[in-house]
């Protein structure tokens, strides 16, 4: 195989990890400078799980920390951002779930009819 054949491949990196200008559009924060948009990413990993960057090689010495070559893997991001939703929010989506699931039941409730010995009461 010819050097060139393996310049023309495409890179998988590209489509399986994304840079931190794409979580920067994706979380929203458009606004944020580099300074701020990395000390935001290292609170999200630290305080609300969201996935750590890939570890990249500085010198002889694998580093974890948020920079602005760092890597995240796509899946785990795009998996963090349609879960994603703070306690608070969950409990009241739950609630509001069970009183439509309770008015839907009360609804069909209504539409029920006895049946006695094959006539309805």
């Amino acid at each position: 195989m010819s050097l060139r054949h393996h310049l023309s491949l495409p890179d998988d990196r590209a489509e399986n990890t994304v840079d931190i200008w794409y979580l920067r559009r994706r979380l929203g924060v458009t606004q944020f400078k580099s300074t701020r948009l990395k000390r935001y990413l290292s609170l999200l990993i630290s305080e609300k799980s969201f996935p750590p960057p890939l570890p990249a090689m500085v010198g002889h010495v694998l580093r974890n920390d948020v920079t602005v070559t760092s890597q995240w893997i796509r899946n785990s991001v795009e998996a963090w951002l349609d879960n994603f939703l703070p306690p608070e929010n969950a409990a009241q989506a739950d609630q509001t779930a069970m009183r439509a699931a309770a008015l839907d039941m009360d609804a069909n409730a209504g539409n029920l009819r006895l049946i006695r010995g094959g006539k309805v009461a």
